[in-house]
């Protein structure tokens, strides 16, 4: 487990430097294409130290050294195909939609109102209005704390999904698709989220004395994050499981 955040930690480490770096040189333009390449170190150095912990790294020929590249490229991706990155944005987007129809259910028992008196009669439009998670209850002052609930349990809910399924390196499958659906939720409510925490971090560190624009891709960089997190928390814990479960068998 301790890999998991120390990779984590590796990862934030690498974008609060790269934060530092464009502002200190001016390079904004450049780091912001750089940021959603975050997720991706995470995947690789969480691999890096699983490998160096349980003993399977060690020092190969310089001559070996481009042959072993190519084949723990081919390694780490394998159990990864587009059908399962498919599969896994898919149970994102259910997991979102379910806790969305959810919270609107309550709003209008609540309010005692019909979905036609608050939505309007069923159609295309209506339709489009709840894919993007345009709802009534979302005007409220809570609207940020459930949007973030929306966005963590969906991260977690999927990267649980990930890690009990997945045949292949469960942080690298969390971080893509992570990062396929964290793109499309940019285009539904969770916008509005992603928007203000990056308001929140600008004005913190106005606060600390530093001019900086943390910017919109730092931010959907850490969404990314936290799906590989909670894939390799969850592969690690049915990892846990079965071997507890074989030891048992073999006693």
């Amino acid at each position: 487990m301790n890999t998991l955040f120390l990779s984590f930690l590796v990862a934030i480490g690498g974008a609060v430097g790269l934060v530092t770096l464009s502002k200190t040189f001016d390079l904004e333009a450049y780091t912001t294409r750089i940021f959603p390449l975050i997720p991706i170190l995470y995947a690789i150095v969480y691999e890096a130290l699983e490998k160096r912990r349980t003993g399977k790294s060690k020092p190969i020929p310089p001559s070996q050294a481009k042959e072993e590249m190519k084949a723990g490229a081919s390694t780490i991706f394998q159990g990864i195909t587009i059908e399962r990155i498919i599969i896994d944005v898919g149970i994102s987007l259910f997991i979102k939609f379910t806790f969305e129809m959810v919270l609107t259910a309550v709003h209008l028992s609540t309010a005692r109102q019909s979905f036609a008196a608050v939505y309007g009669d069923f159609s295309v439009e209506t339709l489009g209005r709840l894919l993007r998670g345009d709802h009534p209850w979302l005007s409220g002052n809570f609207s940020i704390v459930l949007l973030t609930l929306i966005a963590i349990t969906t991260s977690l809910g999927t990267g649980i999904w990930i890690g009990s399924t997945t045949r292949g390196s469960a942080v690298l499958e969390g971080v893509l698709a992570g990062a396929a659906a964290t793109m499309i939720f940019t285009m539904t409510n969770l916008l509005t989220l992603f928007q203000t925490i990056e308001d929140l971090a600008v004005k913190a560190a106005d606060y600390l004395g530093y001019v900086t624009h943390v910017g919109f891709a730092v931010v959907i960089s850490l969404q990314v994050l936290f799906y590989g997190l909670w894939s390799g928390i969850a592969k690690r814990a049915k990892d846990e499981r079965e071997a507890k479960k074989l030891s048992k068998d073999k006693k």
